[in-house]
């Protein structure tokens, strides 16, 4: 199995994202017999004192651990909460997906009343979007029935505890009906990584036509038995 290059992290910068409601960071996520597929945006938007706004890109999609991945949209502090995980995790060795879902949502949901019991957001900032959604995907060492494994957590108004959400085999964050469909049906087809990581980009893409808040660069990521990995569609044509 080749894949494409990995792109290098950057440190996430101290933002605050605010995005219009139909508009959001779009994440998508597929599990199969053969692995987890994930795609997301990097768009970002934050606000000057004077309520200037500025679009840059941000990454929001992480790996933790070696089979896992956290992605997160929303609250701009989301991205210092998937950091934060990543080192929680890796601090204490969790292996594989299967500890690691138990231990997020009493994690994310603490660190985020934390973060508001501190007030970290500025005084200035005009009106932050409220909602905030984590999703967690990897591989399991344990399930021989579902090795690879999907858990989303989200609150539509920042309030905790974070609710525990129920996916199927194809996800859209936002909720897209035509996408959690097809991803879906493709799932259920059995048909490759390769394929769903071609429907993924061209959804972004068109979303990204209609959509300011939507754009690249893309991010992409592959989990299968051997671990997770960043792809970066468009740049190096290795198919696996």
């Amino acid at each position: 199995m080749r894949f494409a290059a990995k792109t290098p992290l950057h440190p996430a910068p101290r933002f605050n994202v605010w995005h219009r409601e139909e508009g959001v960071t779009q994440i998508l996520a597929a599990v199969t017999s053969e692995g987890i597929v994930v795609a997301t945006d990097s768009v970002a938007t934050a606000f000057d004192p004077r309520g200037n706004e500025r679009r840059f890109p941000v990454e929001k999609l992480f790996s933790v651990g070696s089979h896992a991945f956290i992605v997160s949209g929303g609250m701009g502090i989301s991205v210092d909460l998937s950091l934060k995980f990543k080192r929680y995790v890796e601090e204490k060795g969790l292996p594989g997906i299967e500890p690691m879902i138990p231990a997020a949502g009493a994690f994310f949901s603490g660190q985020l009343s934390e973060a508001r019991k501190a007030g970290r957001r500025p005084a200035w900032e005009p009106g932050e979007l409220q909602r905030i959604y984590f999703l967690l995907g990897g591989y399991s060492f344990r399930s021989g029935e579902t090795p690879f494994q999907l858990a989303l957590w989200a609150s539509e108004t920042g309030q905790v505890p974070l609710k525990r959400i129920q996916v199927g085999a194809g996800v859209a964050i936002p909720r897209s009906l035509a996408a959690e469909v097809r991803l879906n049906r493709m799932a259920m087809q059995k048909r490759s990584l390769d394929e769903i990581l071609d429907f993924a980009h061209q959804f972004l893409q068109e979303l990204a036509a209609a959509d300011p808040d939507v754009g690249p660069p893309f991010r992409f990521g592959v989990v299968t038995s051997g671990g997770f990995t960043r792809i970066e569609r468009g740049l190096a044509p290795e198919r696996w």
